[in-house]
């Protein structure tokens, strides 16, 4: 395993898609600080978030090929015909994957606080509060990875494998906003004002004539936090509803696409 990361990462370094995903990361992070420079009253804590909810697409990118070159230049039969295990081929393209991707991440949050704290001052969220948000942030970026790694592995044609990956991150960004509205229904509608301080006082409240029910709410949230772009979205919009329950969803995906695609792939017949 040790010998595989070493010459993953040894690509990695020499590999132009993922200097291309770090720049892009770059150019996000400046194009958000400075749109959100003409607007008066937003804070830290709406930029710092923003990321997660493109990084998918790049995650797909940078994952279905970087993996499917392995399958078109030959070198995952070359790790196989020296002695290294598939499971390992699959752990340790997975591990790169991740390590990349969060690397990415680290980038845009470290210029997001470098340039956005003398702009917009200090995050208003609590320290507690921020640390689940990056442990869910982290989950979210292995999700995707684990996907996409699965996909990369088990297809052996970098042009459909890419195909496949854009195509279904593309997919999971529809129904996370097919679900969405369904999933942060509200039983009641609340009248609210806000008084001189900024605080928020209950007016009243009633019955919402259109709410689903409780079944219907509860399936959509299974469904919609079983996504990972729905995870990233929640993020992204600093809803912090589903913060604690976000981890359970992740964990239980990763586990379940990993197997399946160590199981699949051990068996997979290689060109």
């Amino acid at each position: 395993m040790i010998k595989l990361l070493k010459a993953g990462f040894f690509r990695l370094k020499k590999d132009i898609i993922f200097w291309l995903f770090v720049f892009l990361t770059i150019g996000i992070a400046g194009f958000t600080l400075f749109r959100y420079t003409s607007n008066e009253g937003v804070h830290l804590d709406k930029i710092v978030n923003e990321f997660i909810m493109y990084i998918g697409l790049f995650i797909a990118i940078f994952v279905s090929i970087f993996v499917g070159k392995e399958h078109s230049q030959g070198i995952i039969r070359n790790k196989i015909i020296v002695g290294h295990s598939r499971i390992s081929i699959f752990l340790a393209n997975l591990i790169i994957s991740i390590i990349a991707s969060i690397l990415c991440e680290i980038v845009y949050l470290v210029l997001v606080f470098l340039i956005g704290i003398p702009l917009f001052g200090q995050l208003q969220m609590s320290l507690s509060q921020f640390a689940m948000i990056l442990l869910n942030t982290v989950l979210v970026i292995i999700s995707f990875c684990s996907i996409f790694n699965f996909i990369s592995m088990i297809c052996s044609e970098i042009t459909v494998s890419t195909t496949i990956c854009i195509i279904l991150f593309i997919t999971m960004f529809i129904a996370q906003g097919s679900f969405s509205l369904t999933a942060n229904t509200d039983e009641y509608i609340t009248h609210t004002y806000t008084d001189e301080n900024g605080v928020s006082h209950i007016i009243s409240q009633e019955l919402d004539p259109n709410y689903p029910g409780d079944e219907k709410v509860k399936q959509a949230r299974m469904i919609y936090l079983s996504i990972p772009q729905g995870q990233a979205m929640e993020i992204g919009s600093n809803n912090s509803e589903f913060l604690k329950q976000m981890p359970i969803y992740s964990i239980t995906l990763i586990c379940a696409i990993n197997i399946l695609g160590i199981y699949i792939f051990s068996k997979k017949e290689l060109k």
